[in-house]
């Protein structure tokens, strides 16, 4: 045993027993139950306290930083983890918090820079650090000391050592965080200041999708004041996913952030029956068929600036025709000029939308007849006489006003342009500009904004969507990642980033590479790269961390022994002692036809489906389209052949995207001519 396990022990013990010290005082402390607001406020802190200790009293934390202040003689170690701990009454600092500005040396700091800075409240505090140490802690049980600098000693590549054994970690079927082991380029995406749209574009494998629901834990730190749970969501490409996903920001203890797709956030937005969704899965499957996919101009065009323009100058023109173009008259004589009516809706209440237009309208001229009504020499019964009858006549000419419904003002529009929805059915593109349409014509609450937006996936989104959202969230506060080099769903996405950084403008953006792969091992980052040189245009190439591995395997195997060679597949990487396990089929059909030959001697086998809702783990089957966002110990890729992945940029993508799920071990098999996106690969094996 080193000195420095035998010292950390030594401290892990010390801390949990205060911890469990502070624990236990915290809950013999009576539960308020009052209406004081300030006691309602210290007993919400003293019952964030309880949880924070509950989680702490089994892994505490996970870093040690001994960093000395310019101002101070000696170091202060200062021990790091998911939840900041200290006692109440002292004030002493058990454990900081990954999130606490003076953490952010701990990932910052690589070891060669000789003065440290950080920022904290009451301003800049520089210094040194003597010792930044790696430490695994698992239920109170202290297992690995790792550092990876100490002050006088040569550069320790202690902290490579640590993250490749992270790395090394097999997986269960759920996304887990990487507080202990955020590198620098992640760490600062995830501090960078709320006020900016962050745009990361990701390789696979580069943990952009922990980094963002990292970031939200960060953002609700950091802006407490400003920020609240409640008001940020998470857009995610499907309900699996979420599920995924699901893990990471309860482990940090973050609560309470809606998690949703687009579509459901949508259709649940526009509350309206009359607004079906077609059925997307058969669409789903039928658009990853092996034929080449038809460019599908009419999604394209939905999804575009291009087309929020002419909605925008369509609702103008409906709302010109939709109010009376008459003057009106409360009695004889008394006149609003259909001049003065234009003048209010179109200066007067030019930003809001068109209900409260309509409410303002009629609340104004219901005073003007009030005012007027008064001002005639009459006595009081003839005043209400005439009121009542003016105000008939204004129930009547506000009658006149056309009141539809936000489908009913789209399906007007598509109608105008000869694109009538089929079957009076929505389409996922159809959502984007439907409620564009219901913030302009219904309104949208305050109450209702976002705080914050993290955007999953976003290479699949189009930039009305986004524009959509901007209307919605406050300071333009977004989290926006994906890659491009994943965009299978092109036809209602983008190419470029910059679609989305038009809509911000350049000020208010931030653009992040994370061009480092983490999730797999160097031999299948290498052959990812490969299918990826393939592509016509030019794509980011994964930068892989060296963790070797096996060497990716292709086989030709005849179709005739498919089956029973997927299945010895199986076994085998079973007594390999893989958690996670895939096979990878190029359509739903394939990979429908090979689970029921193969679910009676895998009776835990598990068929992953677009209608799906949870990621189970284990043994699964399920087609390329449906594995972007997960990853597997180890991934079987099967019809690689000259049919199913020709050279065209959407088989690219769909190949790059089977290929990037696999963490430790990835084999192919094919059955006829391998796919000429792998020839020369194969050759070289």
């Amino acid at each position: 045993m080193s000195d420095s396990f035998h010292e950390e022990k030594q401290t892990l013990e010390q801390k949990l027993r205060q911890i469990h010290s502070y624990g236990e005082v915290l809950e013999e402390m009576p539960r308020y139950r009052g209406d004081d607001f300030n006691e309602q406020v210290l007993e919400d802190s003293r019952e964030r306290q309880r949880q924070i200790i509950k989680k702490a009293t089994q892994e505490p934390y996970f870093g040690r930083l001994d960093f000395k202040e310019y101002s101070q003689t000696e170091p202060i170690p200062l021990y790091i983890g998911k939840a900041g701990v200290h006692e109440e009454k002292t004030g002493e600092v058990l454990v900081v918090d990954w999130r606490a500005p003076v953490s952010s040396l701990f990932y910052a700091f690589s070891g060669s820079e000789e003065d440290v800075y950080y920022v904290a409240p009451e301003g800049m505090i520089d210094g040194t650090i003597e010792l930044k140490r790696n430490i695994m802690i698992r239920e109170q049980e202290l297992q690995r000391v790792v550092d990876s600098y100490k002050q006088g000693e040569s550069t320790s590549s202690g902290g490579d050592e640590f993250l490749l054994y992270k790395l090394g970690e097999q997986k269960d079927n759920r996304l887990q965080d990487i507080v202990s082991t955020i590198q620098g380029e992640q760490n600062e995406i995830i501090r960078h200041p709320q006020n900016k749209a962050v745009i990361i574009q990701g390789v696979a494998g580069s943990g952009k999708t922990t980094v963002a629901l990292h970031r939200l834990a960060y953002l609700l730190y950091e802006y407490r004041e400003q920020m609240q749970a409640e008001n940020m969501i998470i857009f995610a490409p499907n309900a699996m996913f979420l599920d995924y996903i699901s893990q990471v920001l309860p482990e940090l203890g973050v609560g309470h952030i809606q998690q949703t797709t687009f579509n459901e956030w949508a259709l649940e937005k526009l509350n309206d029956p009359a607004i079906q969704l077609a059925n997307q899965t058969n669409k789903l499957q039928n658009r990853f068929e092996l034929d080449q996919p038809s460019v599908d101009h009419a999604t394209q065009y939905k999804g575009s600036v291009e087309f929020q323009t002419d909605v925008e100058q369509e609702l103008r023109h409906l709302e010109d025709s939709s109010f009376p173009t008459e003057d009106f008259e409360a009695w004889e004589g008394a006149v609003i000029s259909n001049e003065t009516l234009v003048t209010w809706r179109t200066i007067d209440f030019q930003d809001s939308p068109f209900r409260v237009k309509h409410e303002r309208i009629k609340a104004r001229m219901k005073r003007w007849i009030e005012i007027e009504v008064k001002q005639l020499f009459l006595d009081k019964k003839e005043q209400e006489e005439l009121r009542k009858h003016a105000m008939a006549n204004l129930r009547k000419f506000l009658a006149r006003i056309k009141k539809r419904t936000a489908f009913q003002l789209y399906n007007h529009i598509l109608k105008s342009k000869k694109m009538p929805l089929q079957d009076n059915l929505v389409e996922p593109e159809d959502l984007a500009p439907l409620l564009h349409i219901h913030h302009k014509w219904i309104g949208l609450e305050k109450d209702q904004r976002f705080d914050h937006v993290v955007i999953d996936e976003a290479q699949d989104f189009s930039p009305y969507q986004i524009a959509v959202l901007q209307e919605q969230t406050r300071g333009q506060s977004f989290t926006i990642l994906g890659d491009l080099s994943q965009g299978i769903h092109s036809v209602q996405g983008i190419d470029q980033w910059s679609s989305f950084e038009h809509l911000f403008g350049e000020r208010k953006t931030a653009y992040f590479e994370m061009n480092k792969s983490y999730r797999s091992t160097y031999e299948i980052i290498e052959c990812a790269n490969h299918i990826l040189k393939q592509f016509p245009q030019r794509r980011v190439l994964a930068e892989p961390v060296f963790r070797s591995g096996e060497p990716v395997s292709i086989h030709h195997v005849a179709q005739q022994n498919m089956v029973q060679e997927v299945q010895n597949w199986i076994t085998s990487m079973r007594e390999k002692g893989f958690q996670t396990i895939a096979v990878i089929g190029r359509t739903h059909d394939h990979c429908s036809g090979l689970y029921e030959d193969l679910i009676g001697v895998n009776k835990e086998l598990t068929f992953i489906q677009a209608e799906d809702d949870t990621y189970k783990g284990g043994t699964s089957i399920l087609p390329v389209y449906l594995s972007k966002g997960l990853e597997f110990d180890a991934v079987l890729l099967l019809q690689v052949d000259e049919q199913s992945y020709q050279h065209i940029p959407e088989h690219v993508k769909l190949l790059y995207v089977g290929a990037t799920r696999a963490l430790h071990r990835l084999d192919m098999f094919y059955s006829k001519q391998i796919t000429p996106l792998l020839k020369d690969y194969s050759v070289s094996q």
